[in-house]
């Protein structure tokens, strides 16, 4: 028969088993969430790009205004096509240095970074 210092010893064991357990549940958990937060963050930024891609195709002040940047021709800007190059190069900005902090906290992968990095040049 068992005594009440083995009984004693089981259970400590059987507690410690389940202390482990638990703490890999939380590890498995916590990973799951920080993999949940960087698929919404992707996904933030999917949306964002495409907005902004669609804002751009929308604005024929923008279009004009880009195709004579783009063309060496900024000079012959009109102050309507200077306003909506003006807010889509502070979108741009707002967006880079979004993307800057998301790689600071983790969130956004080296190759990512370095990608959104180049279109901003």
């Amino acid at each position: 028969m068992l005594n009440s210092a083995k009984i004693s010893d089981w259970l400590q064991v059987i507690g410690m088993f389940g202390v482990v357990a638990s703490l890999l549940f939380v590890g498995l958990q916590m990973k799951q969430t920080h993999e949940i937060a960087l698929s919404s963050i992707y996904q933030s930024r999917s949306d964002a790009t495409v907005e902004q891609s669609m804002a751009t195709t929308g604005s024929p002040e923008l279009l004009s205004a880009l195709s004579k940047v783009y063309g060496g021709r900024e000079h012959e800007l009109s102050m309507p096509e200077a306003v909506a190059f003006e807010h889509y190069l502070g979108a741009s900005m707002t967006m880079f240095e979004n993307n800057h902090r998301q790689f600071e906290m983790g969130f956004l992968s080296n190759e990512h970074w370095q990608r959104a990095a180049r279109e901003y040049r």
